[in-house]
């Protein structure tokens, strides 16, 4: 299967897991390097620097769960965008991220 990444609440995290981003602090001080096999004591220290969330490694869904996952990505692109309106700058933008988040990026 192909690894990809996801967002997993830290509360969720458990040891043996492995970032899939470098983990940054507030000010963007490299904490962790990705590729990092988390231990018990490692999500100890994260909860201290006050992280809730870690983008961390894990095996590619089913083919339904990636539309599902997609559509959810590009329903949250429209809620960004919806202020915006036809506005040039905007909408290119808007459409460099879709075609980004489809995987057509260049």
């Amino acid at each position: 299967m192909n690894r990809h990444y996801h967002y997993m609440p830290l509360s969720k995290v458990t040891p043996g897991t492995v970032l899939a981003d470098d983990l940054l602090d507030k000010v963007g001080h490299v904490l962790l390097p990705a590729g990092t096999t988390l231990t018990e004591r490692m999500l100890t220290a994260i909860a201290q620097h006050d992280i809730h969330q870690l983008s961390v490694e894990g095996e590619a869904g089913t083919e339904q769960e990636e539309i599902e996952d997609l559509a959810t990505k590009l329903s949250r692109i429209e809620k960004i965008f919806r202020q915006v309106g036809d506005a040039e700058p905007a909408s290119i933008l808007k459409s460099y991220v879709i075609h980004y988040r489809q995987g057509e990026a260049k």
